[in-house]
């Protein structure tokens, strides 16, 4: 997913070269071989949808649409122009894969029913690979379910294509389970390479005049007046800036940064409201008091995420009690022995299924 357009995509992509790098392996990255489409958007166009859809955009938040769209165009510039070259990524796409090894992952590497630009991809289950070893790394599953497989008539080709793969890690324990059911192969759990390396050398000082709570999701994704209004009342009650990585009109601040940054304003943050995946292992890597609104789109990985360190008080359960989860303070000792331990976990997953080749 080393193309996403989005900061923990580029970051895991990062943390996963840079440990196998550390391991001293040569590394680059195959591109996503576009599959079948399996889901197709039929859209009707008349003339009333066409007055509906102009009338629902010219409302009080027709400036916000306005800049956030310069925003959008903004942060695709830097990504394409900067941060893509920091891993090593070419304007064209590199199909290549005869490789010694390859490793299939970080990320929803196994989400092959969502609507995305290349479908059904099989390579990302293992078909179509000119190695004799692949392994996957800390993939997930994300939304896809077994039922889905079946749904749109894949379940067969997915089993067969993940019969190329000679040990399966995966990041969550749903993910486990999918996989099971799909192969008898040797299946490991691993954390999310972002929490596993050290960025620190790479992170920015950067100076913060004023006390911050920081705002994490995608894009105008928390709109429920509500939801903006306790962390309203919060952060003027803690006397502190609300801003956002990314846009969100409400905010004090919305920030264009870099990957690096990102983190640096996530150390830096007196407190953290997300509902992403990233953004809850951001605020644990950096021991953070937060706050995480679960979506239907990522229970799973995030739910999993929060059992694995015993967090589910930082779940947001209610928007009242919001206050609440933020002032509880965390005590990260154990988490951090944790983190460890799976960090040497990895490095011998590593050391037994790459160096044996």
């Amino acid at each position: 997913m080393q193309r996403v357009i989005n900061y923990g995509s580029f970051l895991q992509a990062f943390a996963l070269k840079a440990i196998l790098e550390d391991m001293g392996h040569e590394c680059s990255f195959i591109d996503i071989e576009p599959g079948k489409k399996i889901i197709k958007n039929y859209k009707k166009t008349n003339i009333i949808t066409i007055f509906t859809f102009i009338a629902k955009r010219l409302d009080k938040n027709f400036l916000n649409r306005i800049k956030h769209q310069f925003f959008i165009k903004a942060r695709k510039k830097r990504y394409h122009n900067e941060f893509f070259p920091i891993l090593g990524l070419n304007k064209e796409p590199n199909y290549k894969s005869s490789y010694d090894a390859i490793v299939i992952g970080s990320d929803e590497v196994f989400n092959c029913t969502q609507n995305v630009s290349w479908g059904f991809a099989k390579t990302l289950l293992g078909e179509g690979l000119d190695s004799e070893l692949i392994i996957t790394y800390a993939a997930s599953c994300g939304h896809t379910t077994l039922e889905n497989l079946e749904e749109y008539n894949i379940y067969k080709e997915a089993k067969v294509a993940m019969s190329n793969l000679k040990v399966i890690s995966v990041r969550d324990s749903n993910t486990k389970q999918f996989a099971n059911r799909l192969t008898d192969k040797v299946i490991y759990e691993h954390l999310d390479p972002t929490l596993l390396y050290d960025f620190k050398p790479l992170l920015p000082d950067l100076v913060f005049k004023k006390r911050y709570l920081l705002v994490y999701s995608y894009d105008g994704r928390l709109n429920d007046k509500e939801t903006i209004t306790k962390i309203k009342e919060f952060a003027e009650k803690e006397k502190m800036n609300v801003i956002c990585i990314g846009y969100q009109s409400w905010c004090n601040k919305n920030i264009l940064c870099n990957p690096f940054e990102l983190l640096s304003y996530f150390m830096g943050a007196d407190y953290i409201v997300t509902d992403t995946f990233h953004g809850t292992v951001f605020s644990i890597k950096y021991n953070k008091q937060f706050a995480t609104i679960v979506r239907d789109s990522n229970k799973q990985k995030v739910l999993d995420i929060l059992n694995r360190f015993n967090l589910n008080k930082r779940l947001v359960s209610s928007l009242s009690s919001i206050e609440q989860i933020l002032l509880t303070p965390i005590y990260y000792n154990d988490i951090c022995k944790i983190i460890e331990r799976q960090k040497e976990l990895t490095y011998k997953y590593f050391e037994e299924n790459l160096n044996t080749h």
